[in-house]
Order: C-alpha cells, then structure tokens, then sequence
C-alpha cells in the first residue's frame, strides 16, 4: 500500500512535512534572535533555502504521481509553514517595538 494513495493523504503528509519544517524555521530564528545581524541573517536565508530545497524535493520525488497527489501536498506544506511565518518574533517578550 502506498504511502500516499488519495488526496486526502496527500494533504495530511504535506501538513506534517510543513508542520515539521516550520517549527524547525521558527525554533532556529527563535535561538538566534538576540544575536547579533551577523548571525541571525545567515540563520534566516539558510532557513528560506532549506524551505525551498525541501519543497523542491518533495515535489521531485513526487513526479510520478498524479496531480490530484502534488498539488494538495505542495499547497498544504506552504500552507502550514506559513502557519509559522505569519505569527511575529518578539526580541523583547510583549513588549512593542516602538
């Protein structure tokens, strides 16, 4: 039995892949917060381009499937990490950048 054999399994394994992915990105920036620009730049490309290699891949490996596969996984993977991306950092706790 295939690992992924309908859409809707599809969609469940992208949301686990960018639930993964996401929470990997946001512990990583997490971290590197407070550092200094010189490390918390590199820490944030490098996370872009793991995101975008992963997805890459995954689509890759995914070439021989129907689209009714790809395409609910693609667009639940972004979907999940963006999950991550869209809830703000905060250097200083609650208090206002301002």
């Amino acid at each position: 039995m295939p690992l992924m054999d309908s859409g809707w399994s599809a969609l469940f394994w992208g949301c686990a892949a960018g639930l993964f992915n996401g929470a990997l990105s946001r512990w990583a920036l997490k971290r590197t917060l407070t550092s200094s620009d010189a490390v918390f730049y590199p820490v944030f490309a490098g996370g872009f381009f793991y995101r975008l290699c992963f997805l890459a891949a995954a689509v890759w490996l995914l070439r021989n499937e129907k689209y009714i596969i790809v395409i609910p996984f693609a667009a639940s993977l972004l979907a999940v990490q963006f999950v991550f991306e869209a809830v703000p950092l905060k250097r200083n706790g609650t208090k206002r950048n301002t």
